[in-house]
């Protein structure tokens, strides 16, 4: 199975997350809408745990981009919300280092808190 996402797309434009099989059939497993994140930019990456996790660049409360997570059979859940105090617009894809915990950039913010606030959804 193959996994990623449209940064636009489905009925309202706010992007999705898909799998591909290997013979071509395409399965969308989630639409954003607007609430729950908007136009990721990267692909979710696989975890240790089999989950996948993800970035959006807009979307939810407060429209700075969110972090996620989702099940091969679309379960979805909305991890972190950026708010912009400490960061804001993901830019790019996620990592999971050797602790378990996943990293990623953002194109705008930061401060001396933000390895805090990421640890606190990193581990899942």
């Amino acid at each position: 199975m193959l996994y990623g996402t449209t940064y636009t797309g489905a009925m309202n434009g706010n992007g999705t997350v898909f799998q591909v099989t290997l013979e071509g059939k395409l399965t969308t497993l989630h639409k954003f809408g607007g609430s729950d994140g908007a136009n990721p930019l990267a692909g979710p990456v696989q975890a240790s745990n089999g989950l996948l996790y993800g970035t959006t660049q807009n979307g939810e409360a407060n429209g700075h981009g969110t972090i996620y997570k989702i099940s091969h059979d679309g379960a979805f859940t909305t991890l972190y919300s950026f708010n912009g105090t400490y960061a804001s617009v993901p830019f790019g894809g996620l990592v999971q280092g050797s602790d378990g915990s996943f990293y990623g950039t953002t194109a705008y913010g930061g401060s001396s808190n933000c390895r805090q606030r990421a640890t606190a959804v990193g581990r899942h």
